[in-house]
């Protein structure tokens, strides 16, 4: 018979905590790159406005 090191519901949390880091690498990933066209195509100005967009933008979509 074999031992697992982690029972079913370890696993279930495991996999849970990992979908979440996914969904808030992609959704972060989404935010710079939302950033980095509005440099691109200068929509919100240059330095301070888009760092202020972007933490907007991180505060409102990941708390």
């Amino acid at each position: 018979m074999r031992n697992f090191e982690i029972g079913p519901k370890e696993a279930d949390t495991n996999m849970k905590a990992d979908e979440r880091a996914n969904e808030r690498a992609a959704l972060e990933a989404v935010i710079n790159y939302a950033i980095q066209c509005a440099r691109e195509t200068d929509v919100l100005g240059a330095g301070d406005a888009l760092e202020e967009a972007r933490l907007n933008l991180s505060r409102t979509v990941l708390t």
